[in-house]
């Protein structure tokens, strides 16, 4: 027995000890592989898109913004309308950084701008208090052709004849609500047997929770929008849904067939106009960083 365990003892193959030329060439082999394998996995952080993000208010020059932001995420959590999102791997240098997508949620410019107050670093100025001062970028008509103004066309009205979904139709009794003249309101009260209120919030709640269901009624309705005084001016909602229309950063310019909105000086980039297109792919876009003087 003892023989046998001497004799496979001595048949075990000895290491030969690992030369320098070994060792120098294994390890460069390892460096370029892990190199490569590195180099893969983070090539889609360094080469981001060139796609521009749409920064929150009072966001400094992008330079100094990406070095000041700390990527904590406070100006995310303390967003009301909950618009603002981290970018991700594709934005490069970017990534963790905030921004807006105008068309998902467009920033509503809200009062006290919590988003800067929420900034630790100073990445989004702390000197504007302001939605009127955010210099966020510039609304541009991106199709004059499609946009509903310069065809003369009323949103309510281009509404009801593209309605999709049941969302659509309260969207629509919702916008034509607050646009009716004294008349419009009387004859909508007397058909639905609804008691003068005098919150139009509540006559909205009634009529989408019950009233308007049949289709007949709701035909009724269709003919009483595409009646209504309203109806009669072309679509405006850019302007009418701007948080700070105040400012008039939209006019329109009459031609011989139609209104074309132009956008001045005063806008700041919010998204709101873009976000409230009305048709289907919105006639506006907001480019980033972009001023009134670089317009023109």
């Amino acid at each position: 027995m003892m023989y046998k365990v001497i004799k496979k003892n001595m048949n075990k193959k000895k290491k030969s000890p690992l030369s320098r030329r070994s060792f120098l060439k294994g390890s460069t082999l390892s460096f370029v592989a892990g190199t490569i394998t590195v180099g893969g996995a983070s090539q889609y952080v360094f080469r981001a898109d060139d796609t521009e993000l749409l920064r929150p208010p009072g966001a400094l020059d992008e330079s100094t913004f990406l070095a000041s932001c700390i990527k904590c995420g406070q100006c995310v959590q303390v967003c009301p309308p909950q618009i603002l999102d981290l970018a991700g791997l594709s934005k490069g240098f970017a990534i963790g950084t905030p921004y807006l997508t105008p068309r998902e949620g467009a920033c509503l410019l809200c009062k006290g701008l919590p988003c800067v107050l929420a900034c630790p670093t100073g990445a989004l100025d702390h000197d504007i208090t302001e939605g009127k001062e955010a210099e966020m970028g510039l609304a541009v008509l991106r199709s004059p052709k499609t946009c509903l103004a310069t065809k003369s066309v009323n949103d309510i009205v281009f509404g009801l004849e593209n309605l999709k979904t049941k969302e659509d139709r309260i969207k629509i009794i919702s916008e034509f609500l607050p646009r009716m003249d004294d008349l419009e309101k009387k004859a909508l009260l007397e058909k639905f047997n609804i008691e003068k209120l005098s919150d139009i919030n509540e006559v909205n709640a009634k009529l989408v929770s019950s009233q308007m269901q049949s289709e007949s009624d709701f035909n009724w309705f269709k003919d009483l929008v595409k009646n209504s005084k309203q109806a009669e001016t072309s679509c405006r909602i850019c302007l009418d849904k701007c948080p700070i229309k105040e400012e008039k950063p939209i006019v329109f310019s009459k031609t011989s067939a139609a209104h074309i909105p132009v956008f001045q000086e005063s806008c700041v980039g919010c998204g709101v106009c873009e976000m409230e297109c009305p048709t289907e792919d919105s006639c506006i876009t907001i480019i980033p960083r972009l001023t009134y003087k670089e317009k023109v």
